[in-house]
């Protein structure tokens, strides 16, 4: 396998001609430094040899420790690498100190702290000097796994995305792929259209796999990003010979590199009447994307998705530029993936698309995404071929989540039952308690003062929340900062905003035990952010006195039960609609005797034995499934609802 001179020098960041004069003062055996490819070999020793300090690789090999603790053995330096944040647990092991000693010495300090408690750098760095230890900040790609290599994992199939303009050939080229390079075995090829596959390319003698997500690039950007999952690794950017650059194309670039991943360029339609190929590098050019070729470091690959004229080049760029990437992941453990695609099928419910990043799925195995959660009863690829589990980079479609995930949600293995659902219920949690802050912070108003009582995660995170806060300002409202500390919210902080009306906040921690039952108890909520602009977004709101937002609900049909045809957690019943609408997927209420005896959420909706997206007519008798603990009985009331934002 070779490897392009430009791939070589987007992986260090170099600019050609000076990568150039670097690689004249290598020795590196078969080193030519005036050739354009180099062999894998070479390519590896160049990047090894020139890749800075703070662009090491994020997993640290052993030979790597040796060589940095001979080093401190030889100079005497008694000095420690910490992370930007590190627990106390994990400090006192690098102390060498027992926790206790180290909580004892925080305490004085006055930051009170638990072993799981995360310290800044900064904090870390002084209490490290108590103990007589100089330290040093990590790089943030310099990360040192605690397990070191054996964990390091194998090489895994890159996960692709194809991003472009509309009628570029996105869809062509992905037809393509799929129909010429189905993994060998699976006869018959592609059966079922499942929103990822996995395509075979032979490489160096070897057969590699690419896994393509077959879904709508800017849809897999948007949704993942959202929801803070990553799973691409790499972008193809799909650009027509014959029509070049287009908004749409500027939008995808803008996905890609808000991702942080590498982009490649296939040049599509070179076949075609009107094509002109340099004109699109010109046009990318402008735009921050200069071609290899002219010095920069996008590799730009001519295709033609009609005739499959160097698809095959293409692949083997991804190859490449994957191999430069290391993507590995350990197959050993519990699984961790994300849903692609999830929808609801006939006699099988909720069914999901997922590609795994880490660990593995087995049949049988406990899962739980967001709110939804159950256990794997069948798994299947795109081929429609049964498995048993399924490694990472692999797609498969999973059946048996009691209700749709969102696609984009991250999917995990759990341990068992009980901590599938209790996984389930402390995110669907936090979502609500997310969406109450937001209404609550948002609809204070006529206070002369606003008073708060904050917890942060470390000593940093709080003085940087502190700063902002003080350059909040209005002429209608102060904020007044009643408490603030390092640490989980404690039973001491409610009562203490209790006492003072104050509004109860963690930044990215949350409540002990004794905090989250007092709370319950006097009915005052804590609000929990995670990311300080949205924190300060709502105190502005206040402060500003901008907006008005309240949290109202919405009745959108009601029905009445006519018969229950199967119990338990998730119920099948026959209903009659009285009015308004019923969809899949909508919260729902109770009633018995106008009194409301418990919710749930309708799960899905069946019209004349087939599935429906709606139940409209008044007076319509349907079948419904009801996910709710509730025992229904006939002649009860079921109403359907959402939670809307009102402003005012």
């Amino acid at each position: 396998m070779s490897v392009p001179f430009s791939v070589i020098a987007k992986k260090l960041k170099i600019q050609g001609p000076k990568l150039r004069r670097e690689l004249r003062h290598l020795e590196i055996e078969n080193l030519d430094p005036k050739a354009d490819f180099f062999r894998k070999e070479v390519a590896q020793k160049i990047v090894q040899e020139l890749l800075p300090k703070e662009k090491a690789p994020k997993i640290v090999k052993k030979k790597s420790l040796k060589a940095k603790a001979k080093k401190a053995e030889e100079t005497k330096v008694d000095e420690l690498v910490i992370p930007e944040t590190i627990t106390v647990k994990d400090l006192a092991g690098k102390l060498q100190v027992p926790v206790n000693d180290l909580l004892k010495k925080l305490l004085k300090e006055g930051i009170s702290a638990n072993l799981n408690q995360s310290l800044d750098y900064d904090t870390a760095s002084l209490i490290a000097l108590d103990f007589g230890k100089q330290t040093t900040k990590a790089q943030e790609e310099e990360i040192v796994k605690e397990d070191l290599a054996e964990d390091e994992g194998e090489v895994r199939s890159p996960v692709v995305v194809v991003m472009g303009h509309v009628d570029h050939g996105k869809t062509s080229l992905l037809d393509y792929i799929r129909k010429t390079k189905v993994v060998a075995g699976e006869s018959g090829g592609i059966t079922q259209h499942i929103g990822a596959y996995q395509a075979q390319v032979e490489s160096d003698g070897e057969m590699r796999k690419i896994t393509f997500i077959d879904t709508p690039g800017h849809e897999a950007f948007s949704r993942l990003r959202s929801l803070g999952a990553k799973i691409t690794d790499l972008a193809i950017l799909v650009v027509a010979a014959d029509d070049s650059v287009k908004p749409q194309t500027v939008e995808a670039i803008d996905h890609a590199k808000n991702s942080g991943v590498p982009i490649i360029v296939a040049i599509n339609k070179i076949d075609k009447a009107g094509a002109d190929p340099e004109r699109v590098k010109k046009d990318l050019s402008s735009i921050g994307l200069l071609p290899e070729e002219w010095g920069g470091t996008t590799p730009v690959v001519l295709i033609s998705a009609k005739t499959g004229k160097n698809i095959d080049e293409l692949l083997e760029v991804v190859l490449l530029t994957a191999d430069l990437s290391d993507i590995r992941a350990n197959a050993s453990g519990s699984g961790e993936g994300v849903v692609v695609e999830a929808n609801l099928v006939a006699g099988q419910g909720p069914v999901a698309t997922v590609i795994n990043k880490k660990g593995q799925f087995n049949l049988g195995d406990y899962i739980v995404a967001g709110s939804a959660w159950g256990r794997i009863k069948r798994l299947e690829n795109e081929a429609g071929l049964v498995k048993d589990k399924i490694l990472p980079g692999e797609p498969a479609v999973l059946i048996g989540l009691k209700k749709m995930p969102e696609p984009g949600q991250k999917i995990l293995a759990a341990k068992n039952e009980k901590d599938a659902r209790a996984q389930a219920e402390t995110w669907e949690k936090q979502e609500r308690e997310k969406t109450f802050a937001k209404s609550l912070f948002s609809t204070i108003k006529d206070q002369k003062t606003l008073p708060l009582v904050i917890k942060a995660d470390a000593q940093g995170s709080l003085e940087a929340l502190l700063a902002a806060l003080e350059k909040i300002t209005s002429d209608k409202l102060k904020i007044k900062i009643i408490h603030s500390g390092v640490g989980p919210v404690s039973e001491s902080d409610v009562n203490l905003a209790l006492s003072s009306d104050a509004i109860l906040i963690g930044f990215k921690v949350k409540a002990d035990l004794a905090a989250k039952r007092l709370s319950e108890q006097r009915k005052i909520k804590i609000f929990t952010f995670e990311v300080i602009y949205e924190l300060l977004g709502e105190i502005e709101k206040i402060a500003s006195g901008l907006t008005e937002v309240k949290m109202i609900e919405k009745e959108l049909g009601r029905a009445q039960v006519l018969k229950i045809f199967k119990t338990g957690d998730n119920k099948i019943v026959g209903l009659k609609l009285l009015g308004g609408v019923f969809k899949p997927g909508v919260k729902i209420k109770i009633k018995r005797q106008d009194k409301e005896i418990g919710n749930g959420e309708i799960s899905s909706l069946k019209l004349f034995a087939k599935d429906a997206e709606k139940v409209d007519k008044k007076g319509d008798q349907f079948g419904a499934g009801i996910s709710t603990k509730t025992a229904l009985k006939e002649k009860d009331l079921i109403v359907a609802y959402r939670v809307e934002e009102e402003i005012g």
